[in-house]
């Protein structure tokens, strides 16, 4: 995959515009020290199918 091109997390399909990023954060509720994170992307599509109906996914609404 190429230097700018994105891929993703859920479908690995190659993302072509409006690219979300997800971070995740390993130990969230550990000391600082001990939490590991990671950049992961997305089309904002596949996030949305991806969560409960039931999450209030706020960004959703925003970037639409």
């Amino acid at each position: 995959m190429e230097k700018n091109s994105y891929q993703c997390c859920f479908c690995d399909e190659q993302i072509i515009s409006d690219v979300t990023e997800l971070v995740v954060v390993a130990n969230w509720d550990k000391d600082k020290s001990i939490q590991q994170e990671q950049q992961m992307f997305c089309h904002m599509e596949c996030l949305k199918k991806a969560v409960s109906s039931k999450f209030p996914l706020y960004i959703a609404d925003l970037v639409d």
